[in-house]
């Protein structure tokens, strides 16, 4: 049986964002909601530079383009390809350098995510109804990482 991600393919889910200006203290809170139960394809880390956030996230969270090739990799580089709520509520945190994490609430509600970013120091911290996004692992993908 494979676990997928908690964002349905046509309804979307709830999600809660926070932006961190450290990677230090990114890392600690991908670390806290991992130690809580979040799975990694749950939790995804947004950077300005791809490589940060694949650095960041490991094996314990996804980030946008991750196994990405080609074409489609060349096209999210020069587009950006981030949710139009994404880029309004953490577009210029985004622009300064910070990290962004966003957890989709599958085993946890989305208030229990926003209390773990607080107590790891996160920023901006926020939660919302996110549509159907390619920020999480896609179902195909999801499961034990």
């Amino acid at each position: 049986m494979s676990d997928s991600s908690y964002l349905p393919d046509l309804a979307g889910g709830m999600v809660a964002g926070a932006s961190f200006t450290d990677d230090a203290v990114a890392e600690a809170a991908i670390g806290l909601l991992a130690d809580s139960g979040v799975r990694p394809q749950d939790i995804t880390v947004i950077a300005s530079d791809p490589a940060r956030a694949e650095r960041l996230a490991a094996d314990r969270a996804w980030y946008p383009g991750k196994g990405e090739r080609g074409l489609s990799k060349l096209v999210r580089r020069f587009t950006g390809a981030l949710p139009r709520e994404v880029r309004r509520r953490y577009g210029p945190h985004l622009t300064a350098g910070r990290v962004v994490i966003i957890a989709a609430a599958g085993g946890q509600p989305a208030d229990t995510l926003a209390a773990l970013f607080a107590r790891a120091r996160g920023e901006s911290i926020e939660q919302w109804w996110q549509p159907p996004t390619s920020l999480f692992a896609p179902p195909e993908l999801a499961g034990p990482f």
